[in-house]
């Protein structure tokens, strides 16, 4: 069953009676009679209501402000004058909760640094203009006098930036399904609490100072902020910088600090809560953007999966098909004794069983490697696996006309790896290797093999047209294939199995095409696989 929405006469008296308290908290130091103070939060909570309700509670947010001015202010000296003045304040955060739900969007959500930057320029445009509106009011009335204009509203304008970008955005997050979810795990996460009391250690570290020495110390109060947007995003900032601002507000309200103190600090309060809002920001992008990458890499996994079964199933299934139309042609044929022909038929079905078991093991082995890139290691007699390479495409490579040499040192070590996975790194670059030299007048391809320093080498040289050194990397890339029907993914496919394996694989500029890889040798004391 849905939750139902409050009703309208209760958020209204919610409303007024959190601005009231909000206003009554906040009203410390007025400038000079003009209750002008260091920090005024209210306009957030008028600014969130109108982007929420729109400007239908736009009278609400003007009875809100007359009735602080009465309980809090007391009994104004010009009815007109406050009631003007009050007025050009609600139109004024009418028209900046306005842009910001243009700019925001439905979702009320600070998401991206462009959102930000949008949310700081309002922020900082609208309460000038509402000090502004305010200050001027007052002068036209003949109520600005012992300080210049300018001062006035700077103050005014300082007090309501620092309460918008403070209060504003938790306010916007509790507005947010989604966000307010974030900030409840937020607030109950152990990590916060860790921040908060280290937040609270350093305000009374800086505010246990003499008055002379407080923004000499109020650098530390940037480290929670760091802290907490780094670890815990927009959510972690907003906390933070609420905390601090509640400690700022405790320590003027308990303490004899000048009105110029007050100011000053309130405009250090600002930096740190900007800077939290960056970082915090930036760390939540960076976060869905690792989600979203994590999720291509997975379609991107498993297209490469795909791609790859079906490069490597090609071979055995072509070789099947084969061996299928010649038992066939065997079945049928009447020129062979029945003993030959049944001596046949069993080498041909022995063929098919053996291609069949390969073809199973390679969509097991691949289909592990692209679900969690784990390999079956294994103590390997690396020259039988050369010599089934060799074996494999030795049809192929007379088809093509192509010479195959073998250059594999006597003593070469056994070394750990995945047979089946290291086979298909073979007869991809095998196969490879016998294309390019096909057509060429002497083509020949040398498979060779040798051991340096902890590591076996491999070395598939062909003499085709070599590779030239601005595509040694893009061959390694997934893409558009140049033979006629390649899938484009070999290579890649290729150099991931051999660095899972703890080798690497790579490729020689050069006249002839030379294509390199390293296995680890397997340490001394052990047997070689059987």
């Amino acid at each position: 069953m849905a939750k139902s929405e409050p009703r309208p006469w209760v958020v209204g008296l919610g409303y007024v009676l959190s601005f009231l308290l909000l206003d009554w908290i906040s009203y410390i130091r007025p400038f000079e009679g003009l209750n002008i103070t260091p920090w005024n939060p209210q306009p957030a909570l008028a600014i969130a209501l109108l982007m929420l309700q729109q400007a239908r509670w736009l009278w609400l947010v003007w009875l809100s402000l007359v009735t602080a001015e009465l309980a809090v202010r007391g009994v104004p000296a010009d009815w007109f004058v406050t009631l003007a003045a009050t007025g050009a304040l609600a139109l004024s955060y009418a028209a900046t909760a306005r842009v910001l739900g243009m700019r925001l969007g439905r979702s009320l959500s600070l998401s991206t640094r462009r959102d930000l930057l949008w949310f700081v320029v309002v922020v900082l445009a609208g309460s000038l203009f509402s000090a502004m509106l305010y200050v001027t009011s007052l002068a036209i009335a003949g109520l600005v006098t012992g300080s210049p204009l300018h001062e006035a509203i700077i103050r005014y304008w300082i007090g309501d930036a620092v309460g918008l970008v403070v209060l504003l955005p938790i306010l916007l997050a509790l507005l947010n399904a989604q966000r307010r979810g974030a900030l409840v795990l937020t607030a109950g996460s152990r990590e916060w609490w860790l921040i908060a009391a280290v937040t609270v250690v350093l305000l009374a570290v800086v505010f246990g100072q003499a008055d002379s020495n407080l923004f000499k110390f109020f650098y530390l109060l940037f480290l929670p902020v760091v802290w907490a947007s780094a670890r815990l995003g927009l959510s972690g900032a907003v906390l933070v910088s609420a905390v601090i601002q509640v400690g700022l507000i405790v320590t003027v309200q308990s303490a004899s600090n000048a009105d110029l103190t007050v100011f000053e600090l309130q405009v250090l309060m600002a930096a740190a809560a900007l800077t939290g809002l960056v970082l915090g920001v930036a760390v939540d992008e960076r976060e869905r953007a690792t989600a979203e990458l994590k999720g291509s890499l997975r379609l991107a996994a498993a297209g490469q999966m795909a791609a790859a079964l079906a490069h490597e199933l090609s071979q055995p299934l072509t070789a099947l098909n084969s061996y299928a139309q010649a038992s066939r042609l065997l079945v049928t044929s009447h020129d062979l004794p029945d003993h030959e022909r049944l001596s046949r038929l069993a080498e041909v079905s022995q063929r098919m069983a053996v291609d069949a078991l390969r073809a199973s093991d390679v969509v097991k082995r691949l289909r592990d490697f692209f679900r969690s890139g784990s390999t079956q290691l294994q103590v390997v007699n690396l020259s039988m696996l050369l010599d089934e390479a060799l074996a494999a495409c030795q049809r192929h490579a007379e088809a093509l006309e192509v010479e195959v040499q073998r250059e594999v040192a006597d003593s070469l070590p056994p070394v750990l790896a995945d047979p089946v996975q290291i086979a298909v790194v073979l007869r991809n670059l095998v196969t490879n290797a016998l294309e390019a030299s096909s057509g060429m007048a002497a083509g020949r391809v040398v498979l060779a093999a040798h051991r340096i320093a902890g590591a076996v080498r491999v070395e598939v040289r062909d003499t085709g047209p070599g590779v030239q050194g601005a595509r040694l990397e893009a061959l390694f890339e997934p893409g558009p294939s140049d033979k006629p029907g390649g899938m484009g993914v070999g290579l890649s496919i290729c150099r991931a199995i051999v660095e899972a394996h703890g080798g690497s694989l790579w490729a020689e500029a050069g006249a002839c095409g030379v294509f390199c890889f390293t296995l680890p040798i397997e340490p001394p004391g052990d047997e070689l696989a059987s």
